[in-house]
């Protein structure tokens, strides 16, 4: 994909991520209460992207290539789009190690990000990085065909489809911001008429030529099914997903000139393959329950699950009554299931009702996410045991929000002001207290010596995003 697309993907990612909470909002309470607000939000974080994107009109360096990547992550990580649990992303990362195992002479090093997206897409950016939507992850019936979409980008990243190919300088006037916010805000309502808008707007101002692209996507094809074969991953996994896919979006949509992607059947025609069936596995089943009673809406688990083999149709409903505060109804169905992330739940579980004796032990073995070791943390904290709970979380940092704060307090406890107000610098930072925000990152780097490279590196990324979103809000 080259930039044009880059930015069209990023924008779908917030069509669908602030669409649907723009509509929860209306829904739910006064309209004019909220609309500007959302308004004013999605507005600067479309400013915020085009400045990353913009102003380059040759190939990118690998320099300009992870500064790209930085910008963009920050971005995702600011507004929680992009997913941590290791329940979900462990599974992918590690089909994406397998995978690169095989790559002659890599580029990169190839890191899996899984986004809170309901659109079936995957997406790579500058740098090796791989983005998956939460909507692909769900909509694959085996870890197989996952591998052959992660292949697939890893093509555009090991052929360096987007620096090299990053000729076409994207200008963007304010109309076109804002009829890509518009087709955002219209998608709360109608997705497919949002994304039409947003389409219409940069490909009739503009003049997207996306020929050279979809030559792209079919050598990023070929390179995926050698990758496959080389990694004993069943080939028939791409054809299988692209068909099943077609079948679901129907060709009767865009004209084909239109899309970042070929049209499916011509995909799945020039790979010269007959699909075969999906395997579905444990850890295919155990992936799919935790996406499901992590992420998805309570109301929809038990549904989406209906059809799931035991135990992971009892574990997404657990994990589900976990997140909703039904502990112990959660705890009867944990208490069946013998997976380290059900013993882990279980210490949370255990946790949240007061018996933090028999949370520990749980706790102590499984736990392995931010959500379990922040519960861990806690107790050790309330037994006096600074360093240790400081040690239990801290590799945990910039993923949960509660995390920072926990750490905030952990390392003032523990004599350490400079890490104690840089992680109150980036809790208040995701929280949109900027005021508050700064005073402590520039509290921080008054004695920056002491701190971490990366972690300076963090907080004056941090203070340069606060100082632009002031700029583009005024």
């Amino acid at each position: 994909m080259n930039g044009t697309e880059m930015f069209i993907h990023t924008c779908n990612l917030y069509t669908g991520m602030y669409g649907f909470h723009l509509k929860e909002t209306l829904e739910n309470h006064d309209p004019r209460a909220y609309v500007w607000q959302y308004m004013k939000r999605i507005l600067s974080l479309l400013l915020v992207i085009i400045t990353a994107f913009v102003g380059h009109a040759k190939a990118m360096t690998y320099e300009d290539e992870r500064t790209t990547a930085r910008d963009f992550i920050n971005l995702l990580e600011t507004n929680n789009l992009i997913i941590h649990d290791p329940e979900i992303t462990w599974p992918i990362q590690m089909i994406s190690d397998r995978l690169a195992d095989h790559i002659k002479e890599p580029v990169y090093s190839f890191k899996v990000h899984v986004i809170r997206d309901r659109s079936i897409n995957a997406f790579t950016i500058p740098d090796g990085h791989i983005f998956v939507n939460v909507g692909l992850l769900l909509f694959a019936q085996d870890l197989d065909e996952v591998a052959a979409v992660i292949g697939h980008e890893m093509g555009h990243s090991q052929l360096r489809h987007i620096p090299e190919n990053y000729d076409t300088q994207l200008k963007i006037n304010a109309a076109t911001i804002l009829a890509v916010l518009a087709g955002t805000l219209l998608s709360s309502k109608n997705p497919e008429a949002g994304a039409a808008m947003i389409f219409s707007s940069l490909g009739g101002s503009e003049n997207i030529r996306l020929a050279y692209s979809r030559q792209n996507e079919f050598t990023a094809d070929e390179y995926g099914k050698a990758l496959l074969k080389a990694s004993g991953i069943d080939t028939t996994a791409m054809p299988r997903f692209l068909i099943r896919l077609n079948a679901f979006s129907g060709a009767g949509g865009a004209p084909e000139y239109l899309l970042t992607h070929p049209y499916t059947q011509n995909r799945v025609a020039n790979m010269r393959e007959d699909p075969g069936k999906p395997h579905p596995d444990s850890k295919y089943w155990a992936l799919y329950a935790s996406i499901a009673g992590l992420v998805l809406p309570g109301g929809e688990v038990g549904m989406r699950v209906s059809q799931v083999p035991e135990p992971y149709k009892s574990l997404a409903l657990a994990l589900s009554d976990t997140r909703a505060g039904n502990h112990t109804q959660a705890l009867a169905l944990l208490d069946k299931i013998d997976l380290p992330v059900a013993k882990a739940y279980q210490g949370l579980n255990l946790f949240a009702l007061g018996r933090k004796d028999e949370a520990y032990p749980l706790l102590k073995e499984y736990a392995s996410s931010s959500r379990t070791r922040i519960a861990l943390a806690e107790i050790l904290q309330e037994r006096g045991e600074f360093d240790e709970a400081i040690k239990t979380i801290e590799p945990y940092q910039g993923e949960n929000v509660r995390v920072d704060y926990t750490l905030g307090i952990l390392y003032e406890k523990a004599q350490k002001p400079s890490l104690s107000h840089a992680c109150f610098g980036r809790y208040f930072y995701k929280t949109d207290n900027f005021r508050a925000s700064l005073y402590h990152i520039e509290a921080a780097l008054k004695d920056q010596d002491s701190l971490p490279k990366d972690t300076v590196e963090e907080l004056k990324n941090m203070s340069d995003m606060i100082k632009k979103k002031q700029q583009n809000r005024q």
